[in-house]
C-alpha cells in the first residue's frame, strides 16, 4: 500500500512504482549507473571491450572470423505489448581508449548463436556497423546511397567511430560480436574500446 511521506537516502536492490514517479524541480541530475537502461522498447547498452583473449600472433584472423563476443542485448519489452520480432538498431558509437597496434578493421555483429570463440566464423551474422551496412535514411524512410566504413581498431586513443544505421535484426539474434574485416596475424591483445548500442525491440 502507498502511504503519503519522505524518503531520503535509501538504499534499496529493486523498487517498483506502481503509477507516477515525479522527480522533484529542485533535483540536479539523474544518475543511471548500470550499463544497461531501458524506456518501454527504448534500450540503450554500453559494452566493455577488449581483444585480450585474442589469438593473432598465432593464428591468423580472417574477414567475419570472430575477434571477441561483447555480450547480449536486452530484448524484453512489458507484456501489455504486442511481442517483439525485432531488434531496430538506431545508433552505435565505438569509442577507442587503446589502439590495438596492428592494422585492423572490423565490424559489428548480431547473432543467434551464443558463445562463438575468438578465431572462429561468426554464425549467421547481420552486421550493423560496418561497411557491409545499407543504412536506412530517416528523413525519407528510404536506403542511403552512401556507403558507411569499417572501425578502425587501431585508431588513435580518443577518437571513435559512430554511426546511425538504423537496420533490424532478428530478435534471436542479441548476441554482440566484434569481427574482423581485414586479415590480421600478430598481436593485437593491447585493444581496448567501449560500445554503446542504442536500440528498439518492436
Amino acid at each position: 500500500m502507498a502511504e503519503v511521506g519522505c524518503l531520503k537516502d535509501g538504499h534499496f536492490q529493486n523498487l517498483e512504482i506502481e503509477s507516477n514517479l515525479i522527480i522533484g524541480q529542485d533535483g540536479n541530475e539523474i544518475v543511471f549507473a548500470a550499463k544497461s537502461v531501458g524506456f518501454s522498447t527504448r534500450k540503450m547498452q554500453v559494452f566493455a571491450g577488449s581483444f585480450a583473449g585474442t589469438n593473432a600472433a598465432g593464428t591468423a584472423y580472417a574477414d567475419n572470423d570472430v575477434l571477441v563476443e561483447l555480450g547480449t542485448l536486452n530484448t524484453t519489452i512489458h507484456n501489455s505489448l504486442v511481442a517483439g520480432s525485432k531488434i531496430f538498431i538506431h545508433r552505435v558509437l565505438v569509442g577507442i581508449t587503446t589502439a590495438c597496434g596492428q592494422v585492423l578493421l572490423g565490424n559489428l555483429q548480431l547473432s543467434a548463436t551464443d558463445g562463438t570463440a575468438t578465431n572462429a566464423a561468426i554464425s549467421s551474422g547481420t552486421e550493423i556497423c560496418g561497411a557491409g551496412v545499407t543504412s536506412f535514411n530517416e528523413q525519407l524512410s528510404a536506403t542511403q546511397t552512401i556507403t558507411e566504413i569499417d572501425i578502425n581498431f587501431n585508431n588513435t586513443a580518443g577518437n571513435f567511430h559512430i554511426f546511425a544505421p538504423n537496420v533490424t535484426a532478428p530478435i534471436a539474434s542479441k548476441y554482440l560480436y566484434v569481427g574482423a574485416t581485414t586479415a590480421v596475424n600478430a598481436a593485437i591483445v593491447i585493444g581496448r574500446f567501449n560500445v554503446e548500442v542504442e536500440y528498439s525491440i518492436f
